[in-house]
């Protein structure tokens, strides 16, 4: 198996690509990312070997098939399945989802070949999770959020997971902020209802889109709780002598004997 195609008018048609020694750049539920050694621009997704056997061998849930077919890849399988639909459809390549390049076999598994998705500082793009839980979702962010629910709900994608963690924060000349998904696509139900319904597969693709809104502002109200906490720590920056020394932390800031307790400092 190999990755057919060209990035920047070279080919990257690619032997086994050593993995095994190399750092993930980002981690999943089921799969490591990588970056691609021969091309900066790509990234190979490789599904771990520790949850190969957790999730489809020994530690199965009851309802997963012994020998259910594609296994561990089932997930890459949706992903390709529904980028090719897209195709099929003659439609241009959604800018809200992360573009699949091909396949690599790598020394610790097939690997899924995809185009990375950077910020404007040219660095991998952040996640909507880390971008929360660091304060950075703001008024930009929340508008390119929106967009990006907008034309999720216009495209015909079927979305199977969605959460934080799935969308990243790009930037490109073109399009400034925005998000991109890069997990999460395909059906995953044994009757693929929202393949058979377009009108089904909207309203299933809005009710997990404000599930997601929902969350999204919790998760920003919970940050911004926490950031207005401000522990009662100033006495500890206090060098305490005399009578400062023997007054609580909660007497020293009393306006009334703050001076006192200067003066003996």
């Amino acid at each position: 198996m190999h990755a057919l195609g060209a990035v920047g008018g070279r080919s990257i048609l690619q032997a086994t690509i050593a993995l095994s020694k190399a750092v993930p750049v980002a981690s999943g539920a089921i799969r490591d990312v990588y970056r691609h050694p021969g091309d900066p621009a790509l990234l190979i997704k490789v599904v771990r070997s520790s949850t190969i056997d957790l999730k489809f061998g020994s530690g199965r849930r009851w309802h997963k098939l012994k020998k259910r077919r594609y296994r561990h890849l089932i997930g890459t399988l949706r992903e390709v399945r529904e980028q090719i639909a897209l195709q099929a459809e003659g439609l241009a390549h959604p800018s809200f989802l992360q573009k699949i390049i091909g396949f690599v076999e790598t020394d610790i598994g097939p690997g899924l070949v995809v185009n990375a998705v950077l910020g404007r500082d040219g660095d991998y793009a952040p996640t909507l999770g880390r971008l929360i839980q660091t304060g950075r979702y703001d008024d930009v962010a929340v508008q390119a959020f929106e967009r990006f629910i907008d034309e999720v709900i216009a495209s015909v994608v079927i979305i199977a997971d969605l959460h934080p963690n799935n969308l990243v924060y790009a930037h490109t000349p073109e399009r400034g902020y925005h998000f991109v998904m890069i997990d999460g696509i395909g059906f995953k139900t044994l009757i693929p209802i929202e393949r058979i319904s377009p009108k089904i597969n909207a309203i299933s693709n809005r009710y997990k889109l404000n599930m997601l809104r929902k969350r999204v502002a919790a998760e920003t109200e919970a940050y911004a709780s926490r950031a207005s906490f401000v522990a009662p720590t100033a006495s500890k920056n206090i060098r305490k002598t005399g009578l400062a020394a023997l007054m609580p932390a909660a007497v020293l800031f009393d306006p009334n004997i703050l001076g006192l307790a200067l003066l003996f400092a």
